[in-house]
């Protein structure tokens, strides 16, 4: 399969800019789910259950690395989708029209026998 992908440069700086806008809005969002989940008083909650607090993990909603894996894949996915923008960015050359200057030119162009000594 040949796949013909060009993008132009405003749609290369769109993308990247678009991109950036959704990275920072996940972050903010992240942070206020992590937020809300720190604001839920654990000790309480688990109060009378030995069996949560004798375990490994004290806490099993406070895991740090619960999301790991999505977001190492989320950056594995917008890494490809980049590079693919990156190298399918084409640069088109800019045609220009000269056919107004050719009535001015003069029929006979005299050329000029090279130097020699």
């Amino acid at each position: 399969m040949n796949f013909d992908l060009s993008v132009t440069g405003t749609a290369l700086a769109l993308s990247v800019i678009g991109f950036v806008i959704f990275v920072v809005a996940l972050i903010f969002i992240m942070k206020r789910v992590f937020e809300k989940r720190s604001e839920s008083n654990l000790t309480e909650k688990h109060k009378g259950d030995k069996s949560v607090l004798e375990s490994r993990n004290k806490y099993p909603e406070v895991d740090v690395f619960s999301l790991s894996g999505t977001f190492f894949n989320f950056g594995l996915a917008a890494a490809l989708g980049l590079m693919i923008l990156a190298f399918s960015w084409t640069q088109y050359d800019q045609d220009i029209d000269i056919s107004q200057y050719l009535e001015t030119l003069e029929e006979e162009i005299e050329v000029e026998p090279p130097r020699t000594k």
